[in-house]
């Protein structure tokens, strides 16, 4: 089901670049979306998943074992910094708020045996993110990137319900992404693209699959 939805949005994403792109064409082929030195404030939500989510489901409505995997649910919210070097190369920062719940299991588990905050870590994360992102040349409306998230755990999200540390340890994850640039040249605008994240957790690697929207973009310095 995950793989089904995970299609449905990128084929969504694909009908909605195809429409913006005609749009982008009415533009004078001179006029470039993004111009060197311009700097944007952007506002951010996410949401990564990994494939094999349903098995949870199927533990937690009375399945009788916990396969063995690496499993992921995480979220993003928060503010990123975007410095222009080229009209087609940017380089990015900011501060985010990042609940991350991650199981890594190299056997399958009785399900009567365990309890989820027993054997899963829950951190709630201020994450930094190191990133550089290209508008494709002749497609500025393609927007692509990869880069580095620095996840530092504050808390514990099951902390208080399960009398314990679920805080987890400090892990860095590799975000790569793919999407839609719905910014006008010289203005603001919205971004959607598609992130897959690597994340490197001492056990194990999970490898969540999701969304960023970047619900607005404020440019703070740049041609108009």
């Amino acid at each position: 089901m995950a793989k089904k939805g995970l299609l449905v949005l990128v084929l969504a994403g694909v009908l909605a670049g195809v429409i913006f792109a005609q749009e982008e064409n009415k533009t004078p082929a001179a006029v470039h979306k993004h111009q060197p030195f311009d700097m944007l404030l952007g506002l951010n939500y996410g949401l990564g998943i990994t494939p094999n989510i349903g098995d949870w489901a199927n533990v937690l409505g009375g399945g009788d074992t916990f396969p063995k995997g690496n499993y992921a649910l995480a979220f993003d919210f928060g503010l990123t910094y975007e410095f222009y070097i080229f009209n087609w190369l940017s380089a990015n920062t900011g501060l985010l708020l990042h609940p991350d719940i991650y199981l890594i299991l190299d056997q399958d588990l009785n399900s009567d045996d365990i309890e989820l905050t027993d054997i899963a870590a829950s951190p709630f994360c201020l994450t930094i993110p190191i990133a550089a992102h290209v508008n494709i040349p002749k497609v500025e409306w393609l927007y692509a990137g990869i880069g580095l998230s620095l996840n530092i755990p504050i808390s514990g999200i099951f902390d208080g319900l399960a009398g314990t540390d679920t805080k987890g340890d400090f892990f860095v994850g590799l975000p790569i992404d793919l999407g839609f640039d719905f910014i006008r040249p010289g203005r603001g605008g919205m971004r959607f693209f598609f992130r897959i994240t690597p994340e490197f957790h001492e056990k194990g690697t999970a490898v969540p699959i999701g969304f960023i929207w970047q619900i607005y973009n404020w440019k703070l310095f740049g041609k108009k």
